[in-house]
């Protein structure tokens, strides 16, 4: 059963682009296209960076997951990529994409600070509505989104960003 992908808003690019910024995150990618692994597979052929990786393919939603009871009742969670097609279809005021391009090309340490600044305006907060963040950054609600999907700490439901846990 084939499943499509559809992007349908800029920003979603951004992850697409990063399934493929590391060895690892790819090579991890292209095995779960292929079939089912669980985390212990994982770990071993990837190490800590697998488990990073599988983290950030989880939050931007291209894996799903299952629980495998074996015979001696252990359990483990077991991957694999959800989506076997993807379908852009986006429109992008010209203004907009130089954030996108720039973000998908930012460096990690670059990624960081915007997550440092971003922790610091939510405090103790779980969650925080976007526009508030947007204007405290004072940035275009696109490169906002952008930088939430790049990062591995935060994610966006609804009209709040939201810390995540690896």
């Amino acid at each position: 059963m084939s499943k499509i992908k559809g992007i349908n808003d800029v920003s979603d690019m951004i992850g697409i682009f990063h399934t493929s910024d590391s060895e690892v995150k790819k090579n991890l990618f292209l095995d779960l296209i292929k079939g089912w692994m669980t985390e212990e597979e994982i770990y071993k052929k990837y190490g800590e960076e697998g488990k990073k990786a599988l983290f950030y393919l989880e939050k931007i939603k291209l894996v799903e997951s299952q629980w495998i009871t074996y015979d001696n009742g252990q359990r483990t969670k077991s991957y694999r990529a959800y989506y076997d097609t993807v379908q852009i279809n986006i429109t992008v005021p010209i203004i907009e994409l130089p954030d996108i391009i720039y973000i998908a090309t930012m460096d990690d340490t670059e990624i960081k600070k915007y997550e440092e600044r971003i922790l610091k305006i939510m405090g103790n907060q779980k969650s925080i509505f976007i526009g508030d963040v947007q204007s405290a950054l004072n940035v275009s609600l696109t490169f906002l989104k952008g930088i939430i999907k790049r990062s591995s700490i935060f994610d966006i439901k609804g009209h709040n960003i939201e810390k995540v846990e690896s």
